[in-house]
C-alpha cells in the first residue's frame, strides 16, 4: 500500500512539474517564485544589519541587552518600515516582557537604500545622519 501511494505522489509532482513547464508565463508577465518576497525582505534586513555593525551605533549595549529587528511582512509604496527593539536577556536589569523601540528605519526594497524615521522630526533622513546624530558630542 505504502509503495502504491509512493508512486501516486511520484506521478502527481512529475505531472505538475511537467505541465508547469509546458505552459511559461505570458510574455510580459513575470512568474513569481513563492519565495521572491521572503527573499527580498531578507536581503532588506540583511543590509540594514550590515550597516549597522559596520557603524558601531549599537555595539556598546549595556550587559544582557540585545537587538531585533521588527519589520513589516510585505513593503509599503516599495520600502520596509524596520523598528530596531531592544531584548532585555538575564542580566540586563531591564524588564524582559518590554521590548522599546531604539531607531526606525525605512529599506527600499528595489536598491536597499537605507532611511532613519526621525521621530522627533517626524522626517525621513539619510542613514548618515542617524549615525552622525549617535556619535555627536
Amino acid at each position: 500500500m505504502k509503495t502504491i501511494l509512493s508512486a501516486a505522489v511520484g506521478l502527481l509532482v512529475s505531472v505538475c512539474l511537467i505541465q508547469a513547464a509546458s505552459h511559461p508565463p505570458s510574455k510580459g508577465v513575470e512568474a513569481a517564485h513563492p519565495l521572491a518576497n521572503r527573499a527580498k525582505r531578507a536581503a532588506a534586513l540583511a543590509g540594514l544589519e550590515k550597516k549597522l555593525k559596520e557603524s558601531g551605533v549599537f555595539a556598546s549595549l549595556p550587559r544582557g541587552v540585545s537587538i531585533y529587528f521588527d519589520a513589516d511582512e510585505e513593503p509599503e509604496d516599495g520600502w520596509y518600515m524596520v523598528t530596531v527593539r531592544q531584548i532585555n536577556g538575564p542580566g540586563s536589569g531591564g524588564d524582559p516582557n518590554v521590548s522599546p523601540a531604539l531607531a526606525h528605519f525605512y529599506v527600499r526594497e528595489s536598491d536597499g537604500v537605507i532611511e532613519w524615521y526621525d521621530v522627533v522630526e517626524d522626517e525621513r533622513r539619510p542613514f548618515a545622519d542617524f549615525v552622525k546624530d549617535r556619535n555627536a558630542p
